[in-house]
């Protein structure tokens, strides 16, 4: 299979969140900078999480890989979130 087939959901989810959240941390002062380390990490942890992912289910059945899939995308979504909340809450200096 394809690298990129592979890993589409992580792509994908990096591609998503490029384009929700990049408007936020524009608005900021060096926000090209939040933006590019928000995005660095976010791609990290996708790929990291999915990769692993891929290693335990290859030999699994399909039913299984589906359900672990969906608890990916769950995952990178609250990792998203919880990690926009961070990064918002330390360019305030808030935290």
């Amino acid at each position: 299979m394809l690298k990129w087939k592979t890993y589409r959901y992580s792509l994908l989810h990096v591609l998503i969140v490029f384009m929700l959240f990049s408007t936020s941390f524009f608005r900021k002062p060096n926000g090209g900078k939040w933006m590019l380390a928000f995005m660095v990490l976010i791609g990290i942890v996708s790929f990291s999480v999915e990769y692993m992912l891929n290693r335990k289910t290859s030999d699994q059945k399909q039913e299984t890989q589906r359900v672990k899939y969906l608890y990916l995308i769950m995952f990178q979504i609250a990792m998203t979130l919880i990690l926009f909340g961070c990064f918002q809450l330390v360019m305030n200096r808030s935290l």
